[in-house]
């Protein structure tokens, strides 16, 4: 009877027992199979790191004596605890004990501001520097295209231009003048075109003139060969100085044209057509040389 009412109050317990395995057998199944979603939920709500950043803050509290509670960094942890404490120390003295730290602390805090003076000085000096810099390279490069514009309008060339000189009697008198024209591509045309615009003042002062009509426009000049087409405006037809007038005008075209070497005779156009006569008779259908007159 004894051994019976022992093993009465024994089952309630292993079924208590069972049961409660049983739930935990359950719970790990449950998160087992449910773990992908567990990993999602905690990356999604930053657990593991706010739980990994609370414990951090947890072991570097300061202990009581000074010291941070984190075993493996005394190095690195000293050094926030010691800057912590020493503001509330400066303000924690008394004026009358504590004279001396203060002293120390206005020390410190004034070299801190002087230093970064020193940072702002040399730049003031630099910018003064640049700033007096700035005017002399400005002046250099100023005075770098200078020359080398001057050297560009010195490049010059001689060109013979022909004009002629009336004598008192009327006799026209051929005259070789020089000039100084700029060095181009086209020296034809600029020769041809200096011509055009008639003596200048030191020519005029020794009596030089020209016979070619004004308003003469010189619309193209090409060389085939060593024949220079040129081809004038319609100006170029009339001449108010007769025969003579018109004779000169072609004299000082021809031995202007060829002053070049590979220029030997003119054939003139007008407005880009070959005209036989040029006014009273003088033939102009053929190529004109020096010979010519």
């Amino acid at each position: 009877m004894s051994g019976s009412r022992r093993s009465s109050p024994i089952r309630p317990n292993n079924a208590g027992c069972l049961f409660w395995l049983a739930v935990i057998v359950v719970v790990l199944v449950l998160f087992v199979l449910n773990w992908g979603k567990i990993q999602e939920t905690l990356a999604r709500t930053n657990f593991l790191d706010i739980v990994k950043t609370q414990t951090r803050t947890d072991t570097k509290t300061p202990a009581p004596g000074g010291t941070t509670a984190t075993p493996g960094g005394p190095s690195a942890a000293p050094a926030l605890p010691q800057a912590a404490p020493s503001p509330p120390a400066a303000s924690s003295d008394k004026p009358g004990d504590g004279s001396a730290d203060p002293a120390d602390l206005s020390v410190e805090p004034t070299p801190a501001p002087t230093a970064a003076k020193p940072s702002a000085s040399p730049t003031g000096p630099a910018a003064g520097g640049a700033a007096s810099g700035t005017v002399k390279p400005t002046q250099a490069p100023a005075s770098v295209p200078s020359p080398a514009s001057t050297q560009a309008a010195k490049k010059t060339r001689t060109a013979p231009l022909y004009f002629v000189r009336i004598d008192d009697d009327g006799t026209i008198v051929r005259q070789e003048v020089k000039r100084q024209l700029p060095v181009s591509d086209s020296p034809l045309t600029d020769a041809l075109g200096a011509l055009l615009t008639g003596p200048n003042e030191d020519e005029l002062r020794r009596k030089l003139v020209s016979l070619v009509p004004q308003g003469t426009k010189l619309l193209s000049a090409k060389v085939r060969g060593s024949t220079a087409f040129l081809n004038f405006s319609e100006a170029f037809m009339y001449n108010h100085y007769g025969i003579e007038g018109y004779a000169g005008q072609l004299k000082q075209i021809v031995y202007t044209a060829t002053t070049f070497p590979t220029v030997q005779d003119v054939q003139f156009l007008i407005e880009g057509e070959k005209r036989d006569y040029l006014g009273e008779g003088i033939y102009i259908g053929t190529p004109l040389g020096r010979n010519s007159f």
